[in-house]
């Protein structure tokens, strides 16, 4: 709880409402933008225009994901139908789990080196 110091006249002030006052009132602080009546109007476009392609790409995303989501529940119900252990395997959640060590980005094109065989977890 933010605590209360006395102004002058004896009414408590809060230290929050101090500080909004603060930032608000400070001399460095910018003053707010002034625009004309058809420049406000044309801020006003722009900024709701900017808003909604906001919006449409926040949901575009939100479909990408939820379509990720469900792709990756078809494959581990597959898992689970075709092999029990392995699907066991793949969703415990083990404190011992190793991450991937060497990993290459999947790409268009093969690798330049082969893989390793040789290769041993160290």
């Amino acid at each position: 709880m933010a605590k209360k110091s006395k102004s002058k006249k004896g009414a408590p002030t809060d230290v929050r409402i101090k500080l909004i006052r603060y930032s608000l009132y400070h001399p460095k602080t910018p003053r707010p933008l002034r625009f004309g009546t058809m420049r406000m109007l044309r801020h006003w476009t722009i900024h709701r225009a900017w808003k909604l392609y906001q919006a449409t790409q926040r949901k575009e995303r939100g479909y990408e994901l939820e379509r990720q989501y469900n792709k990756m529940r078809d494959a581990c119900e597959e898992l689970r139908l075709t092999s029990q252990g392995l699907y066991e395997r793949a969703v415990a959640k083990s404190i011992f789990r190793y991450p991937i060590v060497e990993f290459r980005i999947p790409t268009d094109t093969p690798a330049q080196i082969g893989w390793n065989h040789e290769w041993k977890r160290g």
